[in-house]
């Protein structure tokens, strides 16, 4: 490396850079730092409640990717529950027919219950007036053919919604199975989403944090790879919940450190975005 070259590294390129490219690169850092906070917020609201409890804890993300056992009388919720409160929230036709379909399954979804209600309000017509025209199988659509709530539009089959409402009866110290919440397909096309996705905004912003003055030396190298690498865990974390429980830590460890580089590197590389050209300590 020439003396002129090893200079302009030494006061630091990103500095060195038109002001409307450091404006450019600062915008899009902050963005994918916001973009990034969001999800995080997304992820709480649409699965911190699939084991019944507030808060996403190790129990959600078995829910979520591997299913996973409830005693009797634990309050964990099942895919059902957890849909209606995210995704399905925006199909029903008020707000009274969520409130009782909602109430019937935190309660159990008990059979009994299934018919019980005020005039038009109890679950069963609330499902086939909501639901069953996307879910009912002869519809035809993807997601009856991966939830079927019943034959038609017209006709609920208790034994297939209680597949997803998490039914299944348990007694004493018994256990009852809490099936996944992502089924094959659909983790199929979560995986390839993010794993498209996830992975270039990841890079450029590791590229830019390579190029910023930051000592030691060997702790930017340490940090530079991080986040990329642990997507590796994080995504094979999905899959391995499905057949061992050692998928939840994996995805927890691998999010935790995700975020704790991904953070210091936009937080560092906006810093010396900004920070004037030649304001650098000697390396070590």
């Amino acid at each position: 490396m020439n003396e002129s070259v090893r200079q302009v590294f030494a006061g630091g390129v990103l500095p060195r850079l038109p002001l409307g490219v450091r404006a450019l690169l600062t915008t899009f850092i902050v963005l994918i730092g916001c973009g990034y906070v969001i999800a995080f917020l997304n992820i709480q609201e649409r699965h911190g409640m699939a084991d019944g409890k507030p808060g996403l804890s190790l129990d959600d993300i078995r829910a979520v990717f591997g299913g996973y056992k409830k005693t009797a009388g634990a309050a964990a919720s099942s895919r059902m529950l957890t849909m209606i409160r995210s995704e399905m929230r925006q199909y029903f036709s008020s707000d009274l027919d969520f409130a009782a379909l909602e109430s019937w399954l935190t309660t159990g979804a008990k059979q009994e219950a299934f018919d019980q209600g005020e005039g038009k309000r109890t679950p069963r017509k609330i499902i086939v007036r909501d639901c069953l025209r996307c879910h009912g199988q002869s519809t035809g659509t993807g997601i009856a053919k991966e939830s079927p709530f019943g034959p038609d539009e017209f006709e609920v089959d208790y034994d297939k919604i209680a597949l997803f409402a998490g039914s299944a009866p348990a007694t004493g110290g018994e256990r009852a199975a809490v099936p996944p919440q992502y089924t094959v397909p659909r983790l199929i096309l979560f995986s390839h989403q993010h794993m498209l996705a996830i992975p270039i905004f990841t890079l450029l912003v590791g590229l830019a944090f390579s190029l910023i003055r930051f000592t030691p030396a060997w702790l930017k190298g340490l940090i530079t790879p991080l986040p990329m690498l642990t997507l590796i865990f994080d995504f094979g974390g999905w899959w391995l919940a499905r057949v061992s429980g050692l998928g939840a830590y994996f995805i927890l460890a691998a999010g935790g450190v995700f975020g704790l580089a991904f953070g210091v590197q936009i937080v560092a590389t906006v810093f010396d975005l900004w920070r004037p050209p030649g304001d650098q300590e000697k390396p070590r």
